[in-house]
């Protein structure tokens, strides 16, 4: 069967944003499970390490701590795996996005991915990576503002408080569209912000209902994969509340197949990532044409170029 080509700037409903995400998906699922298994399973592997470690120093801090006032020394093993935690974490996004925004650009151009190489993606994933690592320490720059816009409402009262976070809460869907503009346009990164903003605010509905469902799909599908997981975590727990410090839930064995449980739902989760970050691109898409006309343009271009 002879599959459609999904063009990136056109207006789509609600309903064509997921269809599309999904069939872009379907029809490149070898090429991104390939690519994605080669940038993002050793991220995985370490990612597992400081989620155990995090998991397992906590366990071990709240079952010492009984009614006891926690020490900052006690709680610095467990504090530092979960800062290494986030760090990876935020390594796995800079990567999947910058891989998956790049394919989709690729696809603009060659509509059929099969066969695509390292060396074809290798300048736009690292183009991309670099872009979005700058995203993402302005955007904790701006975070960093926010809350000290609701450190200052406190001494107004709870009221303002709730309306701060009510207006943040608001707010946030208009910064969403400024990855795939500032990784797919040439544009500057306060530019890029400014143009989210004046899109955002015109498709702000669609921002929220696209991110929510796909979001969600993926928490509900990483949720079951990841029970197994949980449950040998539970048992280690409640054995270790009981003072059993021996036994199968200690053993080498038992730690191999949680960690290796915890790659498959690890790995799992960074692939079903693809999916919002595909929606949002699509929903860029819809709003650039929504609002500016891009796909009229591009026509228009062509159509000058095919009577040059």
């Amino acid at each position: 069967m002879e599959t459609k080509l999904i063009k990136l700037y056109q207006k789509r409903s609600f309903g064509d944003k997921l269809q599309d995400t999904v069939d872009f998906v379907r029809d490149n699922w070898r090429p991104l499970l390939k690519y994605i298994t080669y940038l993002l399973l050793p991220v995985t592997l370490v990612q597992t390490f400081f989620m155990n470690n995090f998991m397992s120093g906590y366990m071990s801090f709240s079952t010492s701590l009984g009614g006891a006032k926690p020490e900052l020394e006690s709680m610095l093993p467990w504090l530092s795996s979960m800062g290494w935690l986030m760090l990876v974490q935020y390594v796995g996004i800079v990567l999947l996005v910058a891989l998956t925004y790049t394919m989709m650009q690729l696809y603009e151009q060659r509509p059929r991915l099969t066969g695509i190489t390292w060396a074809d993606l290798q300048p736009g994933v690292k183009r991309m990576a670099l872009r979005q690592l700058l995203l993402i320490l302005t955007g904790l720059a701006l975070c960093v503002v926010a809350a000290l816009l609701i450190a200052i409402l406190i001494a107004f009262g709870p009221a303002m408080i709730v309306l701060g976070v009510m207006l943040l809460l608001i707010a946030m869907p208009l910064f969403a569209l400024a990855t795939p503009i500032y990784l797919f346009e040439n544009t500057g990164i306060v530019a890029a912000y400014a143009k989210s903003i004046r899109l955002g605010w015109k498709t702000w509905a669609g921002i929220v209902a696209v991110t929510f469902v796909l979001y969600l799909l993926v928490s509900i599908i990483q949720g079951v994969v990841s029970m197994p997981g949980y449950l040998m975590m539970g048992i280690k727990q409640a054995l270790a509340l009981q003072g059993n410090s021996t036994g199968f839930a200690t053993s080498f064995g038992y730690s191999a197949a949680q960690y290796l449980l915890g790659v498959v739902s690890g790995f799992v989760g960074n692939c079903l990532l693809v999916l919002p970050f595909i929606g949002l691109a699509y929903q860029y898409g819809h709003a650039c044409d929504k609002v500016d006309g891009v796909s009229v343009d591009r026509d228009i271009e062509q159509f000058e170029t095919l009577n040059a």
